[in-house]
């Protein structure tokens, strides 16, 4: 059994809001508002950023949003559950070392995030667009740990990447130098936080063609994600072949207008897209 715990120590603990509301059950949905609404305001500096949030040009109203209550009425449940998620990261990122590459870092994994939402609208499967987007922005988290740990060993493996010419040849690359991968060690991190399966899963699984897990669709769409924003120069230097990309789109049955708008210009829409800007900004250390 690999020794994952000596990861561990290199991370500061996931606060436990992040915890708390990611464990929160969403069958009775009366009772989860009032847990949610209960656990963010334990955190004064959480509430106002979520407001913020919730008022910028994105969800821009005649009347200002001022409380918590009327925030989780009009963004939603699950839309909050990912804003705290997203909260949480941007927090927990400025207490580890190296802000510069963790910067390049979550801006792959926010571009990630809001594609693989994108991909979940457009195939109308509306109820898990926000578990895509928060399964997107810790798909690769394993990277963090294994960059906390050996620094400059793994600042030499992404300089080295861009030369790989598959991501299995990285991956192969990843497993040699580390005696592990970012995909596993992604997957024992939100376990050991407790995270739901799908968010495990998705870490363990992302970049595979033959998924196993039950959560296909949201891995396939990570996946997608990862990739398109690889090729549009949100990643880490990584070469894409864009005959993968066509693989994981026919798995998810996407249109040509679909593939193409994710190929050529939604990058650019997302540079328009307010709530991208204001979630940017979270990530400048």
């Amino acid at each position: 059994m690999q020794d994952y715990e000596k990861y561990m120590n290199d991370f500061p603990v996931i606060p436990s809001v992040a915890s708390k509301i990611m464990a929160i059950a969403e069958d009775n949905i009366d009772i989860s508002f009032k847990e949610l609404e209960r656990i963010i305001s334990i955190d004064p500096m959480l509430t106002t950023k979520i407001l913020k949030i919730a008022n910028s040009a994105l969800y821009a109203r005649q009347s200002e949003i001022k409380n918590l209550q009327m925030a989780i009425t009009l963004l939603g449940f699950k839309k909050i559950k990912s804003l705290v998620i997203l909260l949480t990261a941007s927090k927990f990122s400025r207490e580890l070392k190296n802000r510069e590459i963790l910067a390049v870092f979550w801006r792959h994994s926010l571009a990630t995030a809001f594609i693989a939402k994108y991909i979940m609208i457009r195939k109308k499967w509306r109820k898990d667009e926000e578990t895509a987007f928060t399964a997107g922005l810790l798909h690769d988290i394993g990277q963090v740990a294994l960059f906390q740990r050996y620094p400059e060993k793994y600042k030499v493996f992404l300089s080295d990447q861009s030369e790989l010419g598959s991501l299995e040849q990285r991956e192969q690359m990843e497993q040699s130098l580390f005696n592990t991968n970012h995909r596993i060690l992604g997957g024992y991190i939100l376990k050991k936080w407790n995270f739901p399966p799908v968010y495990v899963d998705t870490a363990e699984e992302h970049g595979i063609i033959n998924v196993k897990s039950v959560y296909k669709n949201n891995i396939y769409a990570v996946t997608l994600a990862d990739l398109i924003t690889e090729r549009t120069g949100f990643g880490q230097g990584c070469a894409i072949d864009d005959s993968l990309i066509m693989t994981i789109s026919e798995y998810l049955d996407l249109d040509n207008d679909d593939i193409m708008f994710l190929m050529n210009d939604i990058m650019t829409a997302l540079e328009n897209d307010p709530l991208f800007q204001e979630c940017q900004l979270l990530f400048e250390f």
